[in-house]
């Protein structure tokens, strides 16, 4: 068989094995930009945990760690957040913890952050005391 003979047998060859591996290709790509956004979303979300425990050593009440957290993190939507305890004094620890749903085509998932502090001396103070 000649060289020439070869060539002419598979010269679709090349075309052929892209057509096949393009659509796999492309299905990895598309799983990497969904983790990288799911990443994304964790970041965001300790962020606003670390926003709202931040505001709740500070204050007391849930309303105010409440709004900081949903306003670090206003790009992930619907966010739940859940500070305890509502009642806080000098030296208490508080946690806030928050959390978002995610789809990642058929599947959803919770994405949760916590972050916790010990509530300043001033807050938990009445005044003439």
């Amino acid at each position: 068989m000649s060289i020439r003979r070869r060539r002419r047998d598979e010269s679709g060859m090349l075309s052929l094995e892209a057509v096949m591996v393009l659509p796999v290709l492309a299905l990895l790509l598309l799983a990497l930009l969904e983790v990288a956004g799911l990443v994304r979303d964790v970041l965001v979300l300790h962020e606003a945990a670390r926003a709202g425990v931040r505001v709740a050593a500070t204050t007391t009440g849930a309303a105010a760690p409440t709004a900081a957290a949903r306003a670090a993190a206003p790009e992930l939507g619907d966010v739940r957040v859940r500070v305890s305890p509502h009642g806080r004094r000098d030296g208490d620890l508080v946690r806030v913890e928050v959390s978002v749903t995610r789809r990642v085509g058929p599947v959803s998932h919770t994405l949760r952050a916590r972050s916790v502090a010990r509530v300043e001396p001033a807050v938990g103070r009445l005044p003439g005391r």
